[in-house]
């Protein structure tokens, strides 16, 4: 005897919840990955704030490093 087959109503519940499921999964995701952009952009800030707080000139120059290291 072979197992009974769910209704067709539950087969459904069980399609929707595995959508639901990946819909969450997605929505979360892209929340942490706007949080990880805000929590950069707030370190960027920070540091722009505690070089202007010393007193310097240059800090929205970006400094490049050197192509090489010096002889």
């Amino acid at each position: 005897m072979s197992a009974p087959e769910p209704p067709a109503d539950e087969r459904d519940d069980d399609g929707h919840r595995t959508f639901v499921n990946l819909v969450a999964a997605i929505v979360i995701l892209v929340l942490a990955i706007a949080a990880f952009w805000v929590m950069r952009a707030l370190d960027d800030q920070r540091k722009l704030q505690t070089c202007l707080d010393t007193g310097r000139r240059d800090c929205l120059e970006r400094v490049e490093p050197a192509a090489g290291a010096p002889k």
